[in-house]
């Protein structure tokens, strides 16, 4: 029998080596019934296996039965609406805290992989608490409040138009066996999705499969991010790849996640009569999720005008005109000209006005300092210049670290 299917499945396994990777429908159909013939040859291959050596074991029984007779074990009974599949697994026999914290130190591939297995293991693969851990982990310092408020607010306008999350596609042989083969190669559609968007079609989109997640979920949520099908709002230090006129400074724009090469790629809005910009291949270590609430065209409100004293590092919103977005630039608070330095001499905190320098300009340049007023600060500037607008206090190490690692090598003029 087994050269017979070997002979049967040779022409599908050759056609699927020689078509190269297209989106044709044909071309995508012989690559299913090669993976089709591949499967059917490695099941069989796995029983024949399986049958010899059970084979053995029961001719060494039988021998063993003539000298010690034993009675056959029984097989247990299903209880009632159990699946055979989470019968005969020893995982779901844990006691419940031992069995979350196995799941807890799984990674998200291996997650997807047991949620493929039954649908107990599915249910418990697939809460919330145990993937809000991941979103943090992975997303925490590039997703932000916004983006999940924006993301809600997608699937509610997709929920009111009758639309479902993912497009509408039809179901290859392939994704039907997607469980039943090993995570690594054909992957499970459970977390994976679709990486290529399928065409549109005027069919109406059949009803979720039941191994997908809800689409509120945080595990959802995850997928949606992780497969790039989402474009979050964040700040990208160093626009537009380093650019010399954007030298320490964070702007805002909408990223997508390419996970082929664990890099992003950012939209910027508009600016003026400039058109967006996009920009491909963005470091994870050049995005932070928005620390303000505050909009890309809004005047920031800057409560911390009273506390800022010389030495200590802030952001500070600025625009090149009024129909430009702002952005968050880098800056140290210096002293007054008639001060010192001497710490323990110094009375600048007591002025009216505040010192803002930005260091990575060189001395004499126009753009090395301005000053703000503490009690009526507002937007100040001019076009030839720029607007300068509000001021928020860095307050963490971790923020100033952050900005220092953009320094630049040169100093600017």
């Amino acid at each position: 029998m087994l050269p017979l299917l070997l002979i049967s499945t040779l022409p599908a396994f050759t056609l699927l080596l020689v078509v190269p990777a297209a989106t044709h429908k044909p071309c995508k159909l012989v690559r299913e019934l090669g993976l089709v013939a591949l499967l059917l040859v490695r099941e069989l291959l796995h029983h024949s296996a399986s049958a010899a050596w059970g084979g053995r074991k029961e001719r060494e029984r039988g021998r063993g039965a003539r000298i010690m007779p034993s009675k056959a074990k029984a097989a247990p009974a299903l209880a009632a609406g159990e699946e055979p599949a989470a019968a005969a697994l020893p995982l779901l026999d844990l006691p419940e805290l031992v069995l979350e914290r196995v799941l807890e130190e799984l990674p998200p591939p291996s997650l997807a992989a047991m949620a493929c297995v039954c649908a107990a293991l599915r249910d418990r693969c697939s809460t919330d608490n145990l993937w809000e851990r991941h979103v943090s982990g992975k997303w925490g310092h590039v997703l932000g409040a916004a983006a999940r408020k924006e993301w809600e607010a997608e699937l509610s306008a997709r929920q009111s138009a009758g639309a479902l999350p993912q497009p509408a596609r039809r179901r290859g042989w392939a994704d039907s066996l997607a469980c039943a083969w090993p995570f690594s190669w054909i992957g499970c559609r459970w977390l994976k999705g679709d990486a290529v968007a399928a065409e549109p079609s005027p069919v109406p989109a059949p009803s979720p499969s039941p191994l997908a997640p809800p689409v509120c979920s945080v595990v959802a949520w995850y997928r949606t991010v992780e497969c790039g099908e989402f474009w979050f709002p964040a700040q990208v230090y160093n626009r537009e790849d380093g650019h010399i006129g954007f030298m320490l400074s964070c702007y805002d724009a909408h990223l997508r996640y390419d996970r082929r090469t664990d890099t992003f790629t950012a939209r910027y809005p508009p600016h003026g009569r400039k058109p967006a910009k996009e920009e491909d291949g963005v470091q994870w270590s050049r995005i932070r999720a928005p620390p303000a609430s505050t909009l890309a065209h809004d005047l920031h409100t800057s409560g911390c005008l009273d506390d800022l004293r010389p030495g200590d590092h802030f952001e500070i919103q600025w625009r090149k005109n009024k129909d430009f977005p702002y952005g968050w630039w880098y800056g140290v608070v210096g002293h007054q000209e008639s001060c010192n330095a001497n710490e323990h001499l110094c009375r600048c905190h007591e002025d009216d006005m505040v010192v803002l320098e930005f260091r990575h300009y060189a001395p004499g340049s126009r753009w090395r300092q301005t000053t703000v007023s503490r009690k009526d600060h507002r937007e100040k500037g001019d076009e030839t210049d720029g607007f300068y607008g509000g001021i928020r206090k860095l307050q963490t190490s971790e923020e100033i670290s952050t900005w220092r690692k953009f320094w630049p090598v040169d100093v600017l003029n």
